[in-house]
């Protein structure tokens, strides 16, 4: 539980602060899609007896690049790009799966507070560094390429580059979270968090400062909540965003904006 604990506090931090860029460009299905490729991963990796864990790693960051690549390159729309991805890694595990692979579908899909390591806390721990101060380093030019990666090109941001480190961190951020919140629940601490501090605040960074606030209290009451009721802690959180939510949107309709 200490180690769960210490795991959903990188996850309420990293998801949430990586979310504010995403919705933005109108990728929220990123987070589902990209924590697919985890599923994909345990299941090639149960398959061939190699560490899914750390095959999750590559396979995840890649398949944000070349997501990102073809919306893009070949002007799609996100969600279609999306959908394929996620239908295509869906796809893989449920081959590797008929075909013999052991998977504990449980705390893949919904998460699991036992299989959180150290080393799980510390890539997440690095990550969230990493991105902290690339964000406060380049506060600018990184709110530019989330909200207009034209304008962004026109005003000298290096473009390439912000798009390799999205990928970067998006892909581990997503692939360290999913052992506490699940596949299936990483897209709601991407997404929710930053809806519940978007209609209180007018500025990007108290969005950011009260996303992080509520990823973090929300991972924190659900964990609370999964330990004592004994249910997955993915789910959990999910009811306490989804509460956190209603509250925002409740005072939003009073008139209270930060």
């Amino acid at each position: 539980m200490q180690r769960a604990f210490l795991a959903g506090l990188v996850a309420g931090f990293i998801l949430p602060f990586v979310g504010c860029f995403i919705v933005p460009k109108r990728l929220s299905l990123l987070g589902d899609s990209s924590s697919h490729f985890v599923l994909a991963s345990v299941a090639l990796g149960a398959l061939f007896g190699i560490s899914g864990v750390y095959l999750a790693y590559v396979v995840v960051v890649v398949g944000v690049f070349v997501a990102l690549r073809l919306v893009r390159g070949f002007g799609l729309s996100g969600d279609q790009v999306l959908a394929i991805l996620l239908s295509l890694s869906a796809a893989i595990a449920a081959v590797a799966i008929s075909r013999g692979a052991r998977v504990s579908l449980g705390s893949v899909l919904f998460g699991s507070v036992l299989a959180v390591s150290i080393e799980d806390i510390v890539a997440g721990l690095l990550i969230s560094a990493f991105a902290l101060i690339f964000v406060l380093r380049n506060f600018g030019g990184v709110l530019l390429y989330a909200v207009s990666e034209e304008l962004a090109r026109i005003r000298g941001v290096n473009v390439g580059l912000y798009e390799a480190l999205f990928a970067l961190v998006t892909g581990l951020a997503v692939a360290v979270s999913v052992r506490v919140v699940g596949v299936l629940l990483v897209t709601a601490l991407i997404v929710v968090p930053v809806m519940a501090g978007g209609v209180l605040v007018s500025s990007m960074r108290k969005a950011i400062l009260f996303s992080v606030a509520f990823g973090e209290a929300s991972l924190f009451f659900g964990l609370l909540l999964s330990y004592f009721l004994d249910i997955s802690p993915g789910a959990a959180t999910v009811f306490v965003l989804l509460g956190v939510l209603a509250i925002s949107l409740f005072l939003t309709k009073l008139g209270l904006r930060l």
